[in-house]
């Protein structure tokens, strides 16, 4: 199917999706002699085709084929990859055969490999984007009409989703994330992130899935109205799954599941279903108040929007100019040159940080360091600076290929700095900015270097946009940077840059505009004080972002500065002699006057591990011992721990704060210790018939933090394996995880084991549907809810 058709489909009539295909085929056990749901593709053909024909019989528009987990990850687990073909065809061809199926919109399914992507996971984005790209052009080749990315809870992980079907597919995308109930997915991104990364990227339509009742997914899906122009699909679950008489229960109702889903409805929302819990009959009790309703027309949204993985920013909003902090660039710090040519990055994110404090909205990241590999470089300094602070980045070098490396590693909607007019990186680098949808700086300079004159920058930024007309790439994502001239040689220049900028809003309005701004005072001196007035003088003809460094005032405007660059101060000599006995003054680098014990605590805080083994090596040289050093390190990683808690950290924070503090622990214990010999050893394991992994692994990640020693049994464990394991190994203490209610009965089946074999061993048990009440109900000795909760649960075991 067409975009365009698809598009004009959903401008005219509501489309009813499919209810939850897991709870059927758990419903009719047709789960029984299949190792995977897909595997019934190619098994029992019958069953799959039954439940899609339950749901065309619904009133369902929209069927989303067998193929949730039908990439080669994910079938590698179950000896299926070289299946995969046969899989996706026939999961796309049994919709076609069912009766009524004419006119049905058969989506060809996606969703995550299993594991986030790195750093939270161990699956690098390339990898992730190579399953994706070959599921995609198998569903495309065998005959979906459209590709559903859904249940994703991973930033990183829906833009290598999206980029793969992209390259693979002229498809359609409804592009799907999950959230909990306080508006975030459990890695900590927004919806305005999640719009930023998926409309940037080109997906044709947004929504929500799963997680939450449709109560619950209705605030969401009405904030997510706000701030996209772009069609939105709704599919909430029965509500959340509850144990009753160790049968799985999802408690919402029919009349419940309606009465919201209207909402939506009414909200502008027009792709409606149902995920976990939901059946046929709330698809046909939904199909039959809104099957072939006209859309309810929303109004337009008009946002910039730049984003990280857990936050954006909207342009529009913002006092202007927002500043970009311009201090991540090795030119002139040789320290940071040393750094970075070790392969350190401990700078980097120390002035990430830092310039964020001091009120900087976005970071410009440059590493043009002519003895390093650039494009390694900068594509690991904008993973690295992603995960420590929450502002989008903006991504300098004037290599093409660095550029990309950069943007495709960012876990948001970045800038790209910078294309110019020059033919050869129009050609370069336009692409790149179409392809990731990253805002464009554009320099107002060609071949035959700097105009002079306003007239002639205009005249290339014209040119620049007729470029960018071709390319696909939208004029709003354009910003122009009509240069800053130092004043000191080119006494005109701040007033042709100054009027260009303004006849820009009129010529070109839908783009921005940006200027660096400290060139104006080079060879000049008091340079703040004439960076400040220009900075306001831009700021009075209507400019956008400013990159500049954060640390210093930009409030005061000085007279003199401004005689200067009015061109009322010819040579300068009025503004030399008022500041000429600032000229040999240099500012130096603010020091870090911490301690090592300080540093160190803000290295594990702030999950940076570059300057980890120095510290740790300089504080045994001022006589800590290991007892005192880890004292440190547990009391920086608790308060990543109640950061948490308060929501002020989400998942990615925890789990470089845990690896930081990992790290340490690794350098100051003696070769002799363990942690058997401290007896803090736990068995941890996803209980039978649950294939999912990520919550388990992220608990063991900081659990090892705290000096745990994990073993790791893995997902789908019987419980003998799991005793037998404890009882080999002389271990006390044991972990369980469940995402399903399905196999929550899994765990008493562990606890009875342990107890009829009169074993002193105790269980913790934790996972989405887990509750409290259950792990009193099944004689657990604790329940976590979150990795930090069981660090706290198991020493109190201890």
């Amino acid at each position: 199917m067409e975009i365009k058709n698809f598009l004009e489909i959903l401008s005219k009539k509501v489309l009813i999706m499919d209810g939850a295909t897991g709870t059927e085929l758990q419903n009719k056990n047709y789960l029984e002699g299949v190792r995977t749901p897909e595997e019934l593709n190619i098994k029992f053909p019958e069953r799959i085709k039954d439940v899609y024909q339950s749901y065309i019989n619904a009133g369902a528009n929209i069927i989303l084929a067998n193929t949730f987990g039908a990439n080669p990850l994910k079938l590698k687990e179950y000896g299926l990859e070289k299946s995969i073909s046969e899989i996706i065809k026939n999961g796309i061809s049994l919709a076609r055969e069912c009766e009524n199926s004419q006119g049905i919109i058969v989506a060809g399914d996606i969703s995550s490999t299993g594991s986030y992507i790195e750093p939270l996971g161990k699956v690098s984005f390339e990898k992730a984007y190579n399953a994706f790209y070959v599921q995609a052009e198998l569903l495309s080749s065998h005959g979906a009409d459209i590709i559903v990315i859904e249940t994703m809870a991973d930033i990183k992980e829906l833009k290598a989703a999206i980029l793969a079907s992209r390259a693979a597919s002229g498809l359609p995308i409804v592009a799907q994330m999950t959230f909990t109930q306080d508006g975030t997915t459990v890695t900590g991104t927004s919806i305005e992130s999640f719009v930023a990364m998926a409309e940037s990227l080109g997906a044709n339509a947004v929504g929500l899935n799963c997680s939450v009742g449709p109560q619950e997914l209705l605030k969401i899906a009405e904030r997510l109205a706000l701030c996209t122009n772009l069609p939105i699909s709704f599919k909430p679950n029965a509500g959340m799954p509850v144990l009753i008489n160790k049968q799985t229960v999802f408690p919402g109702t029919i009349e419940e599941f309606v009465k919201y889903s209207l909402e939506a409805y009414k909200a502008g929302i027009n792709m409606l279903g149902g995920c976990c819990g939901t059946t046929p009959k709330f698809i046909k009790a939904l199909s039959d108040e809104l099957k072939n309703a006209s859309p309810v027309k929303r109004g337009a949204v008009k946002k910039f929007f730049l984003s990280s993985r857990m936050n954006a920013i909207d342009v529009e909003k913002l006092k202007k100019p927002i500043l970009i902090g311009e201090r991540i660039n090795p030119t002139g710090k040789k320290k940071l040159q040393a750094e970075l040519l070790e392969g350190s990055f401990a700078i980097v994110k120390d002035e990430a940080r830092k310039q964020v404090s001091s009120g900087a909205a976005i970071l410009d990241i440059n590493m043009g360091l002519s003895a390093i590999d650039e494009t390694a470089m900068l594509g690991r300094a904008a993973s690295e600076v992603q995960e420590i602070v929450d502002v989008p980045l903006c991504v300098d070098s004037t290599s093409a290929q660095a550029l990309e490396a950069a943007v495709r590693n960012c876990a948001g909607r970045p800038i790209i700095n910078s294309v110019n007019g020059e033919k050869e990186k129009l050609e370069a680098i336009l692409p790149i900015a179409k392809k990731y949808g990253a805002a464009l700086i554009a320099l107002t300079t060609d071949e035959d270097g700097i105009p002079k004159t306003a007239a002639k920058r205009l005249d290339i930024a014209k040119k620049i946009l007729e470029y960018a007309d071709n390319y696909g790439v939208p004029r709003e994502n354009i910003i122009f940077d009509y240069l800053t001239l130092a004043a000191s040689a080119e006494p005109q220049g701040a007033g042709e840059t100054l009027a260009a900028l303004k006849k820009s809003k009129d010529l070109y309005p839908e783009c921005k505009t940006v200027l660096g701004v400290s060139n104006i005072s080079f060879g000049l001196p008091a340079r703040q004080i004439l960076n400040a007035a220009f900075f306001n003088m831009a700021a009075s003809a209507g400019l956008d972002f400013a990159i500049v460094n954060p640390f210093e005032d930009w409030s005061k405007v000085d007279p003199r500065a401004l005689g200067l660059l009015e061109g009322r101060d010819i040579g300068a000599k009025k503004y030399i002699e008022a500041f000429a006995h600032t000229a040999g003054v240099v500012k130096k680098e603010s020091v870090d006057s911490l301690s090592a014990t300080e540093k160190l605590y803000q290295c594990v805080l702030h999950g940076t591990k570059d300057n980890i083994k120095n510290l740790t090596a300089e504080l045994k040289k001022q006589n800590f011992d290991t007892a005192s050093i880890s004292k440190i390190i547990l009391e920086a990683l608790n308060e990543a721990g109640e950061k948490f808690n308060l929501r002020q950290y989400f998942l990615p924070q925890v789990i470089l704060a845990s690896d930081a503090a990992r790290e340490a622990f690794e350098y100051i214990k003696d070769k002799k210790d363990n942690a058997s010999g401290s007896g803090k050893r736990v068995v941890m394991a996803t209980v039978k018939g649950d294939m999912h992994d990520i919550g388990k692994n992220i608990v063991a990640a900081v659990m090892e933090s705290y000096g745990f020693e994990i073993i790791d049994l893995g997902k789908n464990i019987d419980a003998d394996e799991i005793v037998n394991k404890a009882r080999q190994e002389n271990i006390s203490l044991i972990g369980l995880s469940a995402l399903m209610t399905t196999t929550m009965p899994q765990m008493e089946e562990v606890i009875k084991k342990i107890r009829f074999e009169n074993l002193n061993i105790k269980v913790v048990v934790g996972g989405a549907p887990v509750t409290e009440k259950f792990a009193g109900e099944i004689g657990a000795d604790g329940y976590a809810k979150d990795p930090v909760e069981a660090v706290k649960v198991f020493e109190n075991l201890l």
